[in-house]
């Protein structure tokens, strides 16, 4: 569930929680949608995901940052 919390008045603990849970429900919901297209079988998930081909490449720096947002 999406927080209606005001991100003025959020923690930075509270943001990273938020981010993290809007990933996490990405992530389930593109689980779901693959096994839904291939039939769920294991096979059938590595012959999907190879047909993607290469993904995003991120540096091994990589971090998370959350600006806050002009008032207004």
């Amino acid at each position: 569930m999406t927080s209606s919390k005001n991100p003025d008045s959020m923690t930075p603990a509270e943001r990273e929680a938020e981010i993290a849970s809007i990933l996490a429900r990405g992530v389930v919901r593109a689980v779901r949608a693959t096994r839904a297209r291939t039939g769920g079988t294991k096979r059938a998930i590595d012959e999907h995901a190879r047909s993607l081909g290469d993904g995003l490449e991120l540096s091994p720096e990589a971090a998370l940052s959350v600006a806050t947002r002009p008032a207004g």
